[in-house]
């Protein structure tokens, strides 16, 4: 589940990205293709940043205004398991809220989870080999061209090959370009014109940024943001080096003859990796562009570049660092209790006096999820949270954001305290077993027994994970028992230390005062042996302890992955059972609140 957050959250910021970038080229009105070009890049930049950046940047709460739905209620519901009538009694372990006890273990759903993962890496991997095979064709038309002995300003070598179609820039880390073999053919101005489409090429690095662009899309495959970012970036390349070549040339038409010539003789060509002079989408909107244009593309000035790092920067930065902040009136997240690591560093006492080793506390057993209360006095107490699952539309109406289950004396659901309502009253009309739930802006009453055994049935996960968290809070019970063990013999011994450190002393006064040694200073350190002695062993104790509350705080992640695991399940199905009432007639109108 956390691989999958991962990738959605990167998805979802990297989108923000990519489309407030379209957003501001669109609304400034840029044309000039370099511009674009850079502006894409620094998108493509910001995008392959977010992961890292989100790591260690401070959260930046941006507010969300959410509607509190049946989840809640298992998040918020005081006695899951007692609301009902017939279900098991609830117990009272010391120190703790009521827990739910019921029988019944869910049979094991299907893992969508894995599933969804699945598909992924098979999707990136088919990407991630394709782009590896398109670098060793690449890798392997460098080795097989030849050395013209020509070299552009720079030292930018020129190959040719038999291989070749059209020209091409190939290479990452040391590009080179290569001419098909029949260059020598051309007319001066062709070749310079040609050279100059290449060299543009070089000087933006764009075989490195393509290549980066690629990986970033074989990520991110399930964004169709990643495919038009990768689309922009190859598309304004060939863009901006026709306008170097054109300012090169002078001539539109002659250079648009000699590009529709390469475009016609690289209908079938390999898919390798590097910058193909005919490569770029709808050959007619290229001819066009180069015919109709007026203006032609300088490269980005310097103002320019800066512009478009002051844009990114505060973009990727907000992007990355937003975190949803709920509004008061929604609900509270999901607790996930992780008990803390028990932890001690004991060490030996030396000869001169030592303070006294601190003893651990025992740590609080965590808490079984259903027994949390009402909504408006929780506050969650970790971040982790189960994923709100999609609702599907119901012919019935909106969302339950609101329901009560009442049993007796004792209430369970999703509610907000400020609600006030009357459950005197409700109890003294319906009787002491009913449902209460409110669905676009309506409240409804169920007195159905059909409809308490089929709520009771729904619960039958969450009572599986609070057996699961009784188990964890017993053990964790044990090692606290443990850990008052050891405190115990650590204060026996801090109360030794304290002994000899005043022994100790006694000594040292009498060393300054001249007195001679009549073997006190032995008698001393033989006691320190035998206090470090009895350290050592209470040290191979509180080994043992931390050892145990490492297993119990994997058992707990086990909960916790669990609680993450049926939340959406639970979830869905109360809605789908309240809201089948409606429609079943089972489920009574209220005429007022």
């Amino acid at each position: 589940m956390t691989t999958l957050i991962f990738l959605t959250e990167w998805a979802l910021r990297s989108a923000i990205v990519v489309l407030t970038a379209a957003l501001l080229l669109r609304a400034l009105r840029v044309q000039d293709p370099s511009v674009r070009l850079a502006a894409w890049s620094a998108a493509l930049a910001g995008s392959l940043l977010i992961p890292a950046l989100a790591a260690v940047l401070p959260g930046l709460s941006v507010p969300l205004l959410r509607t509190a739905g049946p989840a809640a209620a298992i998040q918020e519901s005081i006695v899951a398991d007692s609301a009902l009538p017939g279900w098991s009694p609830t117990v009272q372990p010391s120190g703790g809220p009521r827990m739910p006890v019921g029988a019944g273990k869910p049979g094991k759903p299907f893992n969508w989870t894995a599933m969804v993962l699945l598909v992924y890496f098979l999707g990136a991997g088919a990407l991630l080999l394709r782009l590896s095979t398109g670098l060793a064709l690449s890798r392997r038309l460098i080795g097989r061209s030849r050395a013209t002995g020509r070299y552009l300003p720079g030292g930018l070598p020129i190959h040719e090959s038999a291989d070749m179609a059209a020209p091409a820039t190939l290479g990452i880390l040391r590009p080179m370009i290569v001419l098909p073999n029949d260059w020598r053919e051309w007319e001066h101005s062709k070749l310079e014109t040609i050279l100059a489409h290449e060299r543009s090429h070089v000087r933006r690095r764009d075989p490195a940024v393509q290549l980066v662009s690629a990986i970033h899309r074989a990520l991110l495959w399930y964004s169709p943001l990643s495919w038009f970012l990768h689309s922009r970036i190859v598309r304004l390349a060939e863009e901006a080096s026709d306008d170097a070549a054109l300012a090169a040339a002078g001539d539109r038409a002659s250079y648009a003859a000699v590009l529709l010539d390469f475009m016609q003789r690289s209908v079938r060509r390999v898919r390798w990796e590097g910058v193909a002079m005919a490569r770029y989408g709808k050959a007619d909107d290229r001819i066009n562009r180069i015919l109709d244009g007026t203006r032609i593309s300088r490269g980005v000035p310097r103002f320019g570049w800066a512009a478009i790092l002051t844009l990114a920067a505060p973009l990727v930065y907000l992007a990355a660092a937003a975190r949803p902040a709920t509004l008061p009136a929604a609900k509270a997240a999901l607790p996930v209790y992780v008990p803390a690591v028990v932890t001690s560093s004991l060490s030996q006492a030396p000869v001169s006096p030592v303070a006294e080793v601190a003893s651990t506390a025992p740590v609080a057993e965590a808490a079984p999820v259903a027994a949390v209360q009402a909504s408006a006095a929780v506050e969650p107490s970790a971040p982790a949270a189960p994923p709100a699952p999609q609702q599907s539309a119901r012919e019935s109406g909106g969302p339950i954001d609101r329901y009560i289950i009442v049993s007796g004396d004792s209430t369970s659901g999703s509610w907000d305290s400020r609600d006030h309502l009357p459950f005197d009253e409700w109890r003294s009309r319906f009787g002491a077993h009913f449902v209460w739930f409110r669905q676009d802006g309506q409240d409804y009453i169920v007195t159905s027994q059909q409809v308490l055994d089929e709520l009771h049935d729904a619960m039958a996960p969450q009572r599986e994970v609070n057996r699961m968290q009784s188990e964890v809070n017993r053990q964790q019970r044990e090692v606290n028992r443990m850990q008052a063990g050891v405190n115990e013999q650590q204060r026996e011994v801090n109360r030794q230390q304290d002994e000899v450190n005043r022994q100790q002393q006694e000594v040292n006064n009498r060393q300054r005062a001249g007195l001679a040694d009549r073997g006190e200073q032995s008698r001393v350190n033989a006691l320190q042996s035998e206090v470090n002695g009895q350290q050592r062993l209470v040290n191979q104790e509180q080994a043992k302890v931390n050892l145990e509350q490492d297993r119990v705080n994997g058992e707990q992640r086990k909960v916790n992955d669990e609680q993450r695991r049926v939340s959406p399940m639970i979830e869905s199905a109360i809605q789908d059972i309240l809201d089948s009432t409606i429609p079943k007639g089972l489920a009574h109108r209220l005429d007022s609140r």
